[in-house]
């Protein structure tokens, strides 16, 4: 692993970026943290209460690729950091969520509910397959960075919306037992920045200091955003349930958490020397962004600006761990909001 720190002078400040990589993050969130965790008030009349069946209509990993995160401080500047993931493909993410979706199902049949399949000859089902047919697998936002879903055991990619009305509410209603659809966003890296204004010599010159932590931590993340008020799709972690009586269950995974892995998957972290090749198809969605991603920095009108680009090359087999060991917790905390509030 190598340690990277890079100063930039300018004519009157001096930004210095400090990475310093680490592979672990402790997850500590106790029994009593779990409702605060999710949304509150995110059950109607108990979908779970007497099931002893499930079934999952829909389980989706939003794997990222790459993560962007931006500060500002007013009178002094901003720091731009990205992060590119090396050393993955669509093969492994597949079957990471295809895993995933056998250890879900493994671990609710633990607590009692079986897995059910016959949402498939329903109608409802057949009418949520149409109304997601034109959904994109493939996420790109400049202010966030770009990933990829992938669905288990190739099933299609289905959102339900965040009411109680429509196919989905029909489907769990028909059926009478709790229907799920789960989307999980799996990011790669952990990006803390700084930034801290100097103080001015006699000659006008001022040093500030620019500051950016790099953690490459597997994190199960929470939403970013979007509010709970919208009716929000494709943005953090959340598990979709609807039954019998028209009830429903939204385990929303709130902003500011995360479910972290303590298995360490990087095998390099370095700085980038230009975009990732299979990244190109994505960079007329952040052309300004990326004209001076790769230019070293700038100054304009009396701020200045800090941009840092790093690749994480992850060891595959690692890398699929660390993810289900994320994963794996955070069917512990979903399994407790459940019977928290079922």
């Amino acid at each position: 692993m190598k340690k990277i720190s890079g100063r930039l002078l300018f004519s009157w400040a001096t930004i210095a970026a400090l990475i310093t990589p680490s592979f672990t993050m402790a997850q500590s969130s106790s029994d009593k943290e779990v409702k605060k965790m999710f949304a509150p008030k995110g059950t109607h009349r108990a979908p779970f209460k007497k099931a002893d069946e499930v079934a999952l209509v829909s389980v989706n990993l939003q794997f990222k690729l790459a993560t962007r995160q931006e500060q500002e401080k007013r009178g002094v500047g901003n720091i731009i950091t990205w992060g590119f993931l090396e050393g993955v493909n669509d093969t492994l993410l597949q079957e990471i969520t295809d895993e995933y979706y056998r250890r879900l199902a493994s671990k609710l049949k633990e607590n009692g509910f079986a897995l059910n399949e016959t949402y498939k000859d329903s109608k409802s089902y057949q009418k949520l397959v149409e109304n997601n047919s034109d959904r994109e697998r493939e996420t790109e936002k400049k202010n966030w960075g770009i990933a990829r879903i992938f669905t288990a055991n190739d099933a299609p990619y289905i959102e339900y919306p965040t009411g109680m009305m429509g196919a989905h509410a029909s489907l769990g209603n028909d059926l009478k037992m709790p229907v799920g659809q789960l989307f999980i966003t799996v990011d790669f890296i952990d990006i803390n920045q700084a930034i801290k204004k100097g103080s001015s010599d006699l000659w006008g010159y001022r040093t500030d200091k620019f500051e950016t932590d790099i953690q490459p931590v597997i994190r199960i993340e929470g939403i970013t955003s979007q509010s709970l008020g919208k009716q929000f799709k494709g943005d953090g972690t959340y598990a979709k349930f609807t039954g019998g009586n028209w009830s429903y269950c939204n385990a929303i995974l709130q902003p500011g958490y995360a479910v972290t892995s303590d298995i360490p998957y990087a095998a390099e972290l370095d700085q980038a020397d230009g975009i990732p090749e299979k990244m190109k198809k994505f960079k007329s969605a952040f052309a300004g962004d990326m004209v001076n991603l790769f230019s070293g920095g700038t100054v304009k009108s009396g701020r200045g600006k800090a941009e840092n680009t790093f690749m994480i090359y992850a060891d595959p087999q690692a890398y699929k761990k660390a993810v289900l060991n994320a994963l794996d917790k955070y069917n512990d905390y979903l399994i407790a909001y459940i019977k928290a509030n079922n």
